[in-house]
């Protein structure tokens, strides 16, 4: 069998009205059952996971674990890693220190009442840090940053805390929520094709994909499931949670 080339991560960022809130474009919880990417999307994608038998990690904002505890529980229940996206999606890079630091104890400490765990992993809410968030990671117990960095290279952030990136052609968003979303069956083609040169030349394939984009439409649906299926029977392939390929850094 041909060695593993390329290590893949299948991540999915965001939970329910969550962003939203905080962007100001709600005002508060939706009745129950009726957000579609709680209702629909994040059972589609918990299932669409289990039928390929991949452990994801998940970074939903720590608001829903005072809100939407079920189904932030359901994430470790089902087997997948849970990270932390912020509170309510605030504009990481743009937080002081004091609110960033009160923001990351706050989702941290709810995320881990709802999920009887402690997230382990941390993505920045728009992919940015800022000079501060590694330290209040380190401060907080935190395993590993997975926003952006130095294209697909894990490595350490100067304080030591490894960092897993993504880039932005790995986002459901990326491609579908542009003026003229790109065809499903598009994406997945171009995401195979990535991950065919990541396994040929050996690096890291990090997918982004998000309920509320992926998981409510079943053509992208499909096109996730087929990467999916793709990085399970490629032998030069192994799929690991974001927290694996940090554990394994120098």
């Amino acid at each position: 069998m041909t060695p593993a080339g390329a290590t893949a991560c299948f991540t999915f960022d965001n939970m329910a009205e969550a962003s939203e809130i905080g962007a100001g474009t709600l005002a508060g919880p939706r009745a129950p059952g009726t957000d579609r990417a709680l209702a629909e999307g994040q059972p589609r994608l918990l299932d669409l996971l289990d039928a390929h038998g991949v452990r994801a990690t998940f970074f939903p904002e720590g608001w829903n674990g005072e809100h939407h505890p079920d189904a932030v529980r359901e994430i470790v229940r089902r087997g997948h890693e849970l990270g932390m996206h912020g509170w309510l999606h605030e504009r990481w890079s743009e937080l002081d220190p004091d609110t960033e630091r009160l923001l990351a104890d706050r989702a941290t400490t709810a995320l881990a009442g709802a999920a009887g765990v402690r997230p382990v992993g941390f993505r920045a809410p728009g992919g940015a840090r800022t000079a501060a968030t590694e330290a209040i990671l380190r401060e907080l117990g935190y395993a590993f940053d997975a926003s952006l960095g130095d294209g697909m290279r894990a490595a350490r952030l100067p304080g030591g805390l490894p960092q897993v990136p993504f880039v932005w052609p790995g986002v459901d968003g990326y491609f579908f929520l542009r003026d003229g979303p790109v065809p499903p069956a598009e994406v997945g083609r171009r995401w195979l094709a990535a991950l065919d040169q990541a396994a040929a030349r050996g690096g890291l394939f990090v997918l982004v994909c998000h309920a509320h984009i992926t998981g409510v439409e079943p053509a992208r649906l499909a096109a996730l499931g087929s990467v999916l299926a793709r990085a399970v029977a490629d032998p030069r392939v192994a799929v690991r949670t974001v927290g694996d390929v940090a554990v394994a850094l120098p």
